[in-house]
């Protein structure tokens, strides 16, 4: 597969792998690329699986282990031995996935918005207000009368969901034209669509681990709260006051000095299991 790619920051720079969310896309790290910049941080980041034109398997490739291996895939083609990762909404899922994974090639975690997913797949089994929050905006199944559904009406569905999540008008639009066709909406679906059973069965992390969180309409503050329960590592949760759900998109100023401070403390090689 090709995935298409962007980066901010010097090539010699410390690099920070970053994993977008549904329904976002490599551009939603301009901001915090940008700021990263100022202070030598190369951030490295792609259009994910379903989402790059080249890049586009059958459905049924899409599953969790996949999306660790095109992780550590573009790692390898980018000549990196180690490695930051960093990730929101889905994106972050993946990030505990490659880290729970691949501790000795991972130096630091951070997740933006979705906690450890073994975290989320128990609250949503205990906790009755985060199994509505989520069957809320879990209705996406299967993704292909799902995408056709949203993109009904000059993708009227699909707007709303955005802006009903918070997202700014401009990026909504935005998003509607980059991802407003089943060409590419039903395979973004079909990433978003992680099972319960593989969120829970996704390992421990040990390695250095940030998690920064904010009002989210699929999250309750005590799902968040969990999440330390599932890193063994050194572990720091920050929660992020008024910046809504798109954190990336609104506020990455917010995400700049935790996660400097963060990188300042990992090690230089990633931790051995």
């Amino acid at each position: 597969m090709t995935f298409d790619m962007r980066a901010w920051g010097p090539q010699d720079g410390r690099t920070v792998l970053a994993l977008h969310g549904f329904p976002q896309g490599a551009v939603s790290w301009e901001g915090l690329g940008q700021l990263l910049a100022r202070s030598g941080i190369r951030l490295l980041t792609f259009d994910q699986r379903g989402y790059s034109p080249g890049a586009r398997p059958p459905l049924e490739t899409y599953t969790v282990p996949n999306y660790v291996d095109d992780v550590l895939a573009i790692a390898d083609a980018s000549h990196l031995e180690y490695f930051d990762v960093i990730g929101f909404g889905m994106g972050g899922l993946q990030s505990w996935a490659v880290a729970a994974v691949a501790p000795e090639r991972v130096r630091s975690v951070t997740a933006l918005v979705f906690p450890h997913p073994a975290a989320f797949a128990h609250a949503i089994e205990t906790v009755p207000a985060q199994t509505e929050a989520w069957n809320r905006l879990e209705k996406m199944s299967p993704a292909e009368p799902a995408a056709r559904a949203l993109l009904a009406d000059n993708g009227n569905g699909l707007r709303t969901f955005l802006l009903d999540s918070g997202m700014p008008d401009p990026v909504v639009e935005d998003t509607v034209t980059r991802v407003g066709t089943e060409e590419v909406l039903v395979p973004a679906i079909a990433w978003h669509l992680v099972p319960l059973d593989d969120m829970a069965a996704i390992g421990r992390v040990n390695v250095p681990s940030l998690y920064l969180w904010s009002h989210s309409p699929a999250l309750v503050r005590s799902t968040s709260e969990s999440c330390g329960q599932w890193v063994d590592g050194p572990y720091r949760s920050i929660e992020l006051s008024g910046v809504g759900h798109w954190i990336l998109e609104s506020s990455p100023e917010s995400v700049v000095e935790p996660l400097l401070a963060h990188l300042a403390s990992a090690p230089a090689e990633g931790v051995v299991s």
